[in-house]
């Protein structure tokens, strides 16, 4: 067994004018596997690593436990400062005296001391019992692979080009720019799509370190985070290539309400989408616009906020007023969503301008008139308590952006979960474009319903995200974690024990565990690179076969027994 230092820090009296030290010291010192129990005044300070490092390799210490401050104190200061030292920060073990003990029983110390030794001595058992995992590194591949040449597509390809990284770009048009190409005009600005992504298409046709790939798919990936197998098909064949990370923008689609508000049946019953294309031609000549608000959204079936409706009925309809003098522009509206200053003077601006709101309640909505061809609307307006009679000529449906089934395609190539609606699922919300499968990230309405501003601002944050992992050049799976610092190790499965029960595989949230045939039967094996340490395969494996060596059986049950030798 290695040898264990202890080392008690007195926090400049914050921990030892309530917890005694001096007992816990001799109370350690009696461990026959404890080498020696230093107490000093801090370990964060200016040259305490260095010192505690030069203990450590005097004495020829395998483990390292530590008693001082809480992990969101600065103990993570003390782990990285000793990590620089050249002290391996998986020999370390760290108990929170300070905050845990001395803090939160301060008019007790009796119970302060007992709580303190307890802890220490239950790491010390952890110590005592604990195993390595065995680590995996794999070479990155310096390049990327970005699916989807939209906004948010272009915005991550030309930020990872920008940082020297190669960029694929991938996308199933024949033209980078995505729906932003039909858009006339972009809210709230006078830009039309192709002139806002201009700069940005620009580069890609110019830059040496991105390739597009215009109606092309992608078949295949296989692999992992750093090094990932891809297979393209478009008009040339199929591609092969390899990246180091995977930038997926595959952004959305629009729905056509087929059967709502007589859309596809009476004529001039359109969508935004369509209205940009007869603005695009000169073609949107009316008396009266009237546009309908979350046609399709925010309903059982989808009940959530599309994000760009509100400010594209705003544009459309003041667009109606400048393009046909003395025409008239209605908003027919469950409620207006223009989040932000900016879009809040949008919609003010609309105001101004003599754009009129009214507002139904969804279970009251518009209905139509017309046979055969859109003549008016009625409305029953809950400010007022009036039901409206508008007359009309044409009828614009504002409905949302709904998943792309390419991207629900892509995610089960890379196990990554989609939601309900068909988005592609992140589950951590301080990580907005890192999925599950760590390589992977994501950026625009893939995610979820975006404008082109947020759009593009994910990809710059996505690319920043897969520059930083790529620069790695070789990349430890113990420091593929969700936590600061590395993980605690990976999850291992006793090929012997295993009976092949499945388990593992149904409950692990990062599909790293899987089932392989070993002779005539089935066994469990873990891919290191995604495993997360959590636990959860060890927590059902019915006969202790799947075990984190790191938190194996023996160092609970030690702990469990250490913690309570007192009561016996």
């Amino acid at each position: 067994m290695a040898k264990i230092g202890v080392i008690l820090c007195n926090c400049f009296g914050e921990i030892g004018n309530t917890v005694n030290l001096e007992s816990i010291r001799e109370r350690i010192a009696s461990d026959p596997s404890v080498d020696f129990v230093s107490i000093r005044e801090s370990l964060c300070q200016p040259g305490d690593s260095a010192a505690v490092h030069a203990l450590v390799r005097e004495r020829g210490i395998g483990k390292v436990l530590l008693g001082a401050c809480s992990p969101y104190g600065r103990m993570e200061i003390v782990r990285q400062g000793l990590a620089k030292e050249g002290v391996d920060a998986r020999t370390v073990r760290a108990v929170d005296l300070r905050e845990g003990c001395a803090w939160i029983h301060g008019k007790d110390p009796v119970a302060a001391t007992r709580k303190a030794a307890n802890q220490l001595d239950m790491e010390l058992a952890l110590l005592q019992n604990m195993q390595d995992s065995r680590d995996v590194a794999i070479g990155v591949q310096r390049e990327a692979l970005v699916i989807g040449a939209g906004p948010a597509g272009l915005s991550a390809a030309c930020g990872l080009a920008r940082m020297g990284i190669r960029v694929h770009l991938v996308d199933r048009g024949t033209a980078p720019g995505g729906l932003l190409n039909v858009v006339t005009k972009v809210y709230p600005t006078e830009l039309s799509g192709p002139e806002k992504l201009k700069p940005l298409v620009e580069m890609t046709g110019s830059s040496p370190l991105i390739r597009f790939y215009g109606k092309t798919k992608v078949a295949s990936i296989k692999g992992y985070a750093g090094d990932f197998k891809v297979t393209l098909t478009g008009p040339e064949g199929s591609a092969a290539l390899r990246v180091g990370a995977v930038v997926l923008a595959t952004g959305a689609r629009l729905l056509f309400p087929q059967g709502l508000y007589g859309y596809g049946k009476t004529k001039n019953v359109i969508t935004q989408m369509e209205m940009e294309r007869q603005l695009a031609t000169g073609k949107a000549a009316c008396k009266t616009a009237v546009f309908i608000q979350c046609v399709g959204a925010r309903c059982a079936e989808r009940p959530y906020c599309s994000t760009i409706c509100c400010p594209m009925s705003l544009k459309n309809a003041m667009r109606i007023l400048d393009e046909v003098p003395g025409s008239k522009a209605v908003i027919l509206h469950r409620d207006i969503m223009t989040p932000g200053s900016v879009l809040e003077a949008f919609y003010r601006k609309a105001l101004h301008r003599g754009v009129q709101f009214i507002r139904f309640d969804a279970d009251r909505p518009p209905e139509i008139r017309g046979d055969g061809q859109v003549s008016g609307v009625e409305v029953f307006d809950v400010l007022s308590g009036v039901t409206r009679s508008i007359e009309t000529d044409l009828l614009v449906l504002s409905t949302p952006l709904v998943a792309d089934p390419e991207s629900a395609a892509l995610a089960r190539m890379l196990e990554i979960p989609v939601d309900k609606h068909g988005f592609i699922a992140e589950v951590y919300p301080v990580h907005p474009v890192e999925t599950r499968n760590d390589g992977v990230f994501i950026c625009g309405t893939a995610r979820w319903p975006a404008s082109s501003d947020q759009a593009i601002a994910q990809g710059e944050a996505a690319a920043v995200k897969a520059a930083s992992f790529l620069g790695t050049g070789t990349v430890s799976a113990l420091t593929l974690s969700r936590v600061p610092g590395i993980k605690l190790g990976h999850a291992q499965a006793d090929a012997e024990a295993c009976t092949g029960c499945g388990n593992c595989v149904a409950v692990c949230p990062y599909e790293a565990c899987k089932l392989q045939r070993v002779g005539q039967r089935s066994v469990s094996r873990v891919i290191k690179v995604r495993c997360k340490a959590c636990g959860s395969c060890a927590s059902v494996c019915p006969n202790g076969a799947m075990q984190i060596p790191e938190q194996n059986y023996r160092v609970t049950g030690a702990m469990i027994r250490r913690a309570f030798r007192e009561v016996r």
